[in-house]
Order: C-alpha cells, then structure tokens, then sequence
C-alpha cells in the first residue's frame, strides 16, 4: 500500500502515513498562467493498493479539478486499487432542492467525485441529513468514519465532565451530539434552527443550562452564525461556560473573533481543516480504515 496526497491535505496524508508506517508518494501541483492546474505523481504506482487523501475545504470547486487530475494520474500509473480519502466532503449541506430551479449539489459533487472510477471513498463526519447515508450519494463503497468520539475524549481528558450538558445548534447535529453525550456521560439538548439565508439563521429551544458547562457540538463551523445566535442564547440562560466541538472549522469570514465576542470558550476542532484550533488528528481513525480495507 502507499498513500499520496492533495494539496489541501499534504500534513494530515503524512501524519497518517508515520501513524499507518505506510510509504508517501510525493506530488507536485502548479498553476499556468491561465488558472489551469498541473499535477505530477512522482514515484511508481504499478500494481500497487494506493490511498489518495485530499480534502475539499475552503476552495471546493478548483479543489475538485485538482482531485479529477490527480486520480488519472494515479490510476495511469497502473495501481492496483485507489481509495480516496476526503476528510472534509463539500457541497453537502445543498441537499434538497429548497427552492424551483436549484440544482441538487450535493448529488451533483458526489457524482462528479467518484466519476473517474476510484474503488472506494472514506470520509470524516459528511454533513448527511436528507441524504441518510453515503450510499444514497455514492454507487461506489463508501464509509463515512466519526472524529466525534476522538473529540469527547480529548474534552474529558483536558476539561473533564463535571455539570456538563452537551448542546446540538439544530436537527442535523443530533447525530454528533448524542456521540459526544454518551463519552461524556452527560444529557444532551437539541436546539431548533430556521435559516434565513446564507449568514441569518433564528434559533430556538428549551436549553436548562443555568449553572452548567455547556459543550456545543457540530460537524461544522462556516460563517459561524448559527453558534453565535445559540451561545449567546445559552449564556443568557445562566450557563457557566460554553465551549465547542467541531470537526471541520473553516471558520470564514472573521467567523472565530464573532464566535468569541459571544462569549465563546474553547474551540477544538480536528486536521480535516487544518488550523490554530486543530487540536484533534484524525490520522489514526484514517490509519485504521485504511489497513481494515479489504
């Protein structure tokens, strides 16, 4: 087996590849004059099991070209099988088509990945709600891992679970909630969330939190408006502290100083998106699936 990468995962494909003790095939990437991306394999992939890691956080669609290019170049090459890798899956959250003439774009990315004929897609905490599962997107096996338990454990290691109720922002999150509930051995509580466009979202709900340490959980942190509305909701409550949990921070748009003039605590998040705030690795789930691969 060998691993090799993208640009936008170039330090978390080595982490796994020291955690997995698994050989690295480096890459190369450029850009012409014109936008137009070049990419170069630079080792030999003949009859080889390869794990191509790459994530699409940040700048999704050249990202995808990128992806598109370095999968022909991987399977030229003659491996044996490719799995690609990609810790944080875009376009997701567009999974229904809300309004007349939307294009339906998480069926449309996914279809567009997994177009070249990769043997197997592993992602991390895919933002699925209407889609239930990745084999509702996908034709290809697909497995869809957690960074969830990883991030409750790094918690109750650093903060512990004293007085401690988790919180999910809105219905999608329960999913990530009650994970980190059960690790901590604490209740959970489900706000409710109405959006109003792409950076005004309403939240509402029953949050007894006065007196209590409050762990926010979510898959993802954008903008950040929905967390700053429930934050300051929940500090109103009377709660001592609120801290979140997050698989990928993209954290755009000024969105961490909005989070903190909230009156947000900690903010720990993985290396899906690398980051200040990365404290969590998700090398060693990607080590694991990959050496269970059949």
């Amino acid at each position: 087996m060998l691993i090799t990468y993208g640009s936008s995962s170039e330090a978390l494909a080595r982490s796994v590849a020291k955690e997995s003790n698994i050989p690295i095939v480096e890459t190369a990437r450029r850009f012409f004059p014109d936008g137009e991306q070049y990419v170069q394999i630079s080792g030999a992939l003949s009859g080889e099991d390869v794990v191509l890691i790459h994530s699409f956080a940040l700048s999704p669609d050249t990202l995808l070209v990128e992806y598109l290019l370095l999968v022909d170049a991987i399977k030229s090459g003659g491996c044996r099988s490719l799995t690609a890798v990609i810790p944080y899956f875009a376009y997701l959250r567009q999974d229904s088509r809300f309004k007349p003439g939307e294009p339906l774009s998480a069926k449309v990315f996914a279809s567009l990945v997994e177009f070249p004929r990769v043997d197997r897609i592993i992602t991390i905490d895919a933002h699925l709600h209407r889609f239930r599962t990745l084999s509702e997107l996908f034709h290809t096996p697909s497995l869809n891992l957690s960074a969830m338990p990883l991030l409750a454990d790094y918690y109750l290691k650093n903060f512990g679970n004293n007085n401690t109720v988790v919180v999910g922002p809105d219905a999608e999150s329960e999913q990530w909630a009650k994970v980190v509930a059960e690790r901590l051995s604490s209740p959970y509580i489900i706000m409710e969330k109405v959006r109003l466009g792409d950076r005004e979202v309403s939240v509402r709900g029953n949050a007894s939190v006065k007196d209590k340490n409050v762990v926010l959980v979510d898959d993802i942190i954008s903008t950040g408006m929905t967390l700053v509305k429930v934050i300051r909701m929940l500090l109103a409550e009377g709660a001592n502290r609120v801290d979140a949990l997050v698989t990928h921070a993209l954290l755009v748009e000024d969105s961490y100083q909005k989070l903190k003039g909230a009156g947000l605590g900690n903010l720990i998040s993985t290396d899906t998106v690398p980051g200040q705030h990365s404290k969590v690795s998700v090398a060693p789930l990607i080590s694991r699936a990959i050496k269970n691969l059949p």
